[in-house]
């Protein structure tokens, strides 16, 4: 793909994709597709019904999912979704707690692109029950470290940002306005830096919604 100052770029998706009974966190709903018409029959249409939960997949977080009277996914700053955005790597290997100090040396690029995505290569087991469990967690300082450098927004390879302190990181980051974002995938195809488009249905006041994210890279 060529951008129109002639720059070659190509498209990255990070977006798990969506099926009819898709592997889901344990006791919330799966997708569900039915079929409405087909091509093939009097109608002559091929039409769905789908069925999907706001927090399948690769999703996005509103305000209200864990602040009350917090905004809906439809009335989310957009421009927060798009821009460019700091790769911050924390393979499994530097442990189990994401801290300030792993985020300490990519400050001042977190400053500049205000995004941030967290790579942990936690999406290799999508589709195992391991999945769901014992992921690498943002500690709540760790939180209030991205709130202070001005991130707008958090993406994660992981379901959620953290299990052990879940209300109150969710709750530190969405009433500072961070959009956050789980369970990307494909995080280890980018750079350092990368451009990021990752965008919500409008769904009127709804917790959040499926996105359809992706990264522009060089060449």
């Amino acid at each position: 793909m060529r951008l129109p100052n002639g720059a070659r770029q190509h498209i990255v998706d990070l977006t798990m994709p969506i099926s009819d009974g898709m592997d889901a966190f344990p006791g919330e709903p799966t997708a569900k597709f039915s079929r409405f018409s087909s091509a093939h029959d009097e109608t002559g249409i091929e039409m769905w019904n789908v069925e999907i939960f706001s927090q399948l997949g690769t999703h996005l977080d509103a305000p209200c999912h864990f602040v009350p009277g917090g905004a809906g996914v439809d009335e989310l700053d957009l421009s927060r979704c798009i821009g460019p955005a700091t790769v911050v790597d924390h393979p499994t290997s530097a442990g189990p707690l994401i801290e300030p100090r792993h985020l300490a040396p990519v400050a001042d690029s977190l400053r500049r692109t205000r995004r941030a995505l967290i790579r942990t290569g936690w999406d290799a087991h999508r589709g195992t029950p391991q999945y769901w469990t014992g992921i690498p967690e943002i500690t709540l300082a760790a939180a209030e470290y991205l709130v202070e450098l001005g991130v707008v927004f958090v993406g994660l390879d992981t379901p959620t940002p953290s299990f052990t302190d879940l209300h109150d990181v969710h709750r530190v980051l969405l009433s500072a306005g961070v959009v956050i974002t789980e369970c990307l995938v494909n995080l280890g195809d980018l750079n350092a830096e990368t451009w990021l488009v990752c965008l919500p249905l409008p769904l009127v006041g709804l917790d959040g919604s499926p996105v359809r994210a992706v990264a522009l890279e060089p060449g």
